[in-house]
């Protein structure tokens, strides 16, 4: 009997054990399940949707770019792409896929191998197999598409530029994202397969509001991942269009004034700031670089000794040469130095010490006036201001004029040119000011630079009234109209400055006399500049004997109407010989063009409607 009780108490106290176990093992089950279905059942619900909807982004179009009278310089055309979706196929069935698709659409033989690579290591996105399909190729793969699994067409969009070469500087072009400009963006976008942003010009200038918002599509997927229909879509919300103040047909005419030339051209408006054109050539094609550009095309550009990637008109800095006489000239006047009588005598040459600067012209221009020292672009003259007044009266009024420093006009690559002084040598040079250094500064020599831009700004605050115009590329809203703070030179001293240019293009005597325009409504005034590349030791040597790139550079800087000034301009171009004989005609069929647009479209815009009269009685 006892071991029967005990038997019993080993059985009882086994089965208390085994009961605890048991009666452990449910309550943890019953608190995991407690967890699972009441603590977490949002976290687990979402990661169930997540396995089932898949987000997709959709790509908003890009704002297109358009000039002043809405004429598309960057607009949108269809991309087709042929897409090859990994999820949906099988080894074999890749495989089968892709010998079916090669006898429609052959691919290069590295593309194929990335593709096996890629299905082998990571399938998760489709694999983008062809770019920029004609027509006739979507229409191939469309009548077979039963017989290629795995493989869809996706209609996207692709940047177009009808101006091509012609504003390829000015407009800009978009491209791939980099590596750097993904790295710390949070922005989803730049992450899209092939997804394009602006990479120069206005495209980048503008890019923030050109590029849009992306919109949002929920796909219900399979367990293979593969969609099998729209659960929800928020459409992206397209870019801001961009309006310039740029004129298309003053663009496409000026482009093709110096399409041959290494050149810049700017012509804006003398009180807005407004820039009608902005002409860098050569150019090249923006086309290209959306859709990708080859090696050879690359190499081409890189090596071209004309630079067809850089922007000439912001980017290119030269010595003025002559066209910078007039700051020397009215920082005379304003110094007291000279006034508008006083006389120099030019024998054609100039001596600081023992040293000899010449006059362009050898044989002298005899007695000259400030009038006629700027029609004859007499050089003994502004030798003999610059040695009375010193470096520092006439840096500090080309400074006023916009002249030395950078006008954020918005482009890639403009630079501030230069406007030396005491203070800038030292600290560029560790050498001190030397009596030679103003005097090759007072024709725009030495180490004086500046860019077309530049001087189209000087030329607009010569002759709006001495205001201090910015040149712009875009109006902000409300800002058609702008104001703009006086540079503080006397009204008189700047009409001396105009009536003097005025005879550089209308005197008999002027050095752009020839280029003139004969219709006096159209008339137009300005100054010519030569920049030497290197010094000619003898008077009248042929510049086209020289090799190209040792001829002088040809400037020109003018306004017009002459007696009612509303545009400036600038000419600049490289080796081109002479101001008078390069840059003038150019600018003379500029400035008579913008104007016969400026008339043509006063003639044909509607007229102003009348106010309204009510009715008597009401």
């Amino acid at each position: 009997m006892p071991k029967e009780n005990e038997k019993q108490r080993i059985f009882t106290r086994r089965a208390v054990v085994f009961g605890g176990l048991q009666l452990a093992a449910f309550g943890a089950l019953t608190a995991r399940l407690f967890q699972l279905q009441f603590l977490k059942q949002d976290e687990y619900a979402t990661m169930s949707e997540n396995n089932r909807i898949k987000l997709q982004l959709i790509a908003p179009e890009r704002g297109l770019i358009l000039d002043r009278l809405g004429v598309p310089m960057a607009n949108n055309e269809k991309n087709y792409r042929l897409f090859l979706d990994y999820s949906a196929l099988s080894q074999q069935s890749f495989r089968t896929t892709l010998a079916k698709l090669q006898t429609l659409i052959p691919l290069p033989e590295k593309k194929l191998k990335t593709l096996e690579i890629t299905r082998v290591s990571t399938a998760s996105m489709p694999e983008l197999l062809k770019d920029h399909m004609t027509w006739e190729e979507v229409s191939l793969v469309e009548l077979h598409l039963l017989e290629l699994p795995g493989i869809f067409i996706d209609s996207g969009q692709i940047r177009h530029y009808p101006f091509a070469d012609k504003a390829a500087h000015l407009v800009g072009y978009v491209g791939s994202v980099s590596e750097e400009e993904i790295t710390g963006d949070t922005e989803p976008l730049l992450h899209l397969p092939d997804f394009k942003i602006g990479k120069n010009g206005i495209e980048k200038m503008l890019e923030d509001k050109l590029r849009g918002t992306a919109g949002i599509r929920q796909l219900e997927v399979n367990v293979h991942g593969v969609p099998v229909r729209e659960v929800s879509k928020k459409e992206s919300i397209p870019g801001v269009p961009a309006h310039l103040t740029v004129d298309s047909r003053l663009q496409e005419f000026t482009a093709g004034l110096v399409k041959n030339e290494s050149a810049s051209v700017i012509v804006m408006e003398v009180d807005t700031g407004n820039i009608l054109t902005l002409v860098a050539m050569p150019g090249f094609d923006p086309d290209i670089f959306s859709t990708g550009i080859t090696t050879e095309y690359w190499k081409t550009l890189s090596t071209d000794k004309k630079d067809p990637l850089l922007n000439k008109a912001v980017s290119g800095q030269y010595p003025p040469g002559s066209t910078f006489k007039m700051m020397v000239g009215l920082a005379g006047l304003e110094a007291g130095v000279i006034t508008p009588t006083s006389l120099v005598n030019c024998p054609g040459e100039f001596f600081l010490g023992d040293h000899k600067f010449q006059c362009w012209k050898t044989t002298g221009h005899g007695s000259v006036h400030f009038h006629e020292a700027i029609e004859q672009s007499c050089d003994v003259f502004f030798y003999t201001v610059a040695q009375r007044l010193g470096i520092e009266p006439f840096a500090k009024m080309a400074r006023r004029f916009g002249l030395g420093h950078s006008h954020e006009l918005g482009l890639e690559g403009e630079k501030p040119g230069i406007i030396p002084d005491q203070e800038w040598k030292m600290s560029h040079y560790k050498q001190r000011w030397s009596g030679g250094d103003t005097i090759n500064c007072a024709i725009g020599q030495g180490f004086v630079l500046a860019t077309p831009l530049q001087l189209a700004v000087m030329t607009a605050r010569l002759c709006n009234g001495g205001y201090a115009v910015k040149p712009r590329l875009v109006v902000p809203t409300g800002e058609e109209n702008p104001t703009f703070d006086p540079i503080g030179v006397k009204g008189d001293l700047l009409q001396t400055a105009r009536d003097a240019m005025i005879s550089v293009v209308n005197s008999p005597s002027g050095t752009a006399y020839g280029h003139r325009i004969a219709e006096a409504r159209f008339a137009f005034a300005g100054k010519t500049g030569t920049s030497q590349v290197r010094h000619l030791i003898r008077e009248g040597m042929n510049q086209n004997l020289l090799p190209w790139e040792d001829r002088h550079h040809a400037l020109f800087v003018g306004f017009a109407p002459a007696d009612a000034p509303k545009y400036a301009c600038c000419v600049a171009i490289e080796h081109g010989g002479g101001g008078a004989s390069a840059a003038a005609p150019v600018a003379r069929d500029v400035l008579l063009k913008v104007q016969q647009l400026a008339e043509a479209d006063q003639k044909t815009a509607p007229p102003a409607t009348a106010p309204q009269i009510p009715p008597s009685g009401t």
